[in-house]
């Protein structure tokens, strides 16, 4: 049997709130400045200072709070210093959470599980191989941390992360046409790269979360301490592997609950059929 340990959680079970709408309700929170989109120009008031604990971009015209991968590689590159702040977000949300930001919090997760939602190339037995999940690994370390530190470019910003793309870069060449005439390779790199990731999110549960986000990583390493757990009763499982089937990452909950891939999403528990007899 599998379950959820805070309480906070069970409340929502049992008042039949579904993940979306949380995750719909941080969105808007997120994003209270839609009109910006009209003028191309982000917000820049005081709550940009704080990091919201989830992969969007500073730059995107409605988002009231900072980006924390895109504060890290900031600092890294141009202040050359440990970029405390970014890293203290992280480390208390983390702490308390885990990865389970990822689930409910998240923008760009939220707009990966639209997509597969009404992708018609859907495939829900798909999935790479494990060594396939060392990718982000790669991002953290390479596009994160050493690419700003020599001080060449924000690494994962700038090659590599398709939300500031899509909520930023084009919506803002889009409303200021001035910029348009500095588009270059860089620019057209990301659009095809996004749209390779776009048909990826079609076809396999929270692609971009698997294999490429550094920042999921980075909460992931608080999975095993953090307050909020999904608490595994192995005695009472069934073996009947629904609990795998519904995982969004793709892991077997048996084997990998609270493991660093694991965003605690509690699908899991939904599909625990002895959860269900027993609560």
């Amino acid at each position: 049997m599998i379950e959820t340990k805070r309480s906070f959680f069970e409340k929502i079970k049992s008042l039949s709130i579904k993940r979306n709408l949380i995750q719909l309700f941080f969105l808007i929170i997120q994003n209270p400045f839609l009109s910006n989109f009209m003028t191309g120009k982000p917000y820049n008031g005081p709550t940009k200072t704080f990091c919201a604990p989830g992969l969007h971009c500073y730059s995107c015209p409605s988002m009231a709070f900072g980006c924390p991968l895109g504060t890290l590689q900031y600092v890294i590159k141009y202040a050359s210093m440990i970029p405390f702040f970014a890293l203290g977000t992280l480390s208390a949300t983390g702490a308390i959470l885990g990865r389970a930001t990822c689930a409910y919090v998240c923008p760009f997760g939220f707009f990966q599980e639209i997509l597969y939602s009404i992708s018609p190339w859907k495939n829900i037995e798909a999935k790479l191989p494990q060594k396939f999940r060392y990718i982000k690994w790669f991002n953290l370390f390479f596009f994160v941390l050493i690419i700003p530190a020599f001080g060449l470019a924000q690494g994962f910003c700038a090659y590599v992360c398709p939300s500031g793309l899509i909520v930023a870069g084009i919506p803002i060449i889009a409303a200021n046409s001035g910029l348009r005439a500095s588009i270059g390779f860089t620019f057209w790199w990301k659009v095809a790269l996004t749209i390779f990731f776009v048909i990826c999110f079609m076809r396999e549960k929270r692609a971009f979360c698997r294999y490429i986000c550094p920042l999921g990583l980075i909460l992931g390493f608080f999975n095993r301490i953090s307050l909020f757990q999904i608490r595994l009763y192995q005695k009472s499982c069934v073996s009947c592997h629904k609990c795998e089937k519904s995982c969004p990452m793709g892991i077997d909950p048996v084997k990998e609950v609270n493991s660093i891939e694991c965003i605690k999403c509690g699908d899991c528990v939904k599909a625990c059929p002895v959860n269900k007899k027993i609560s």
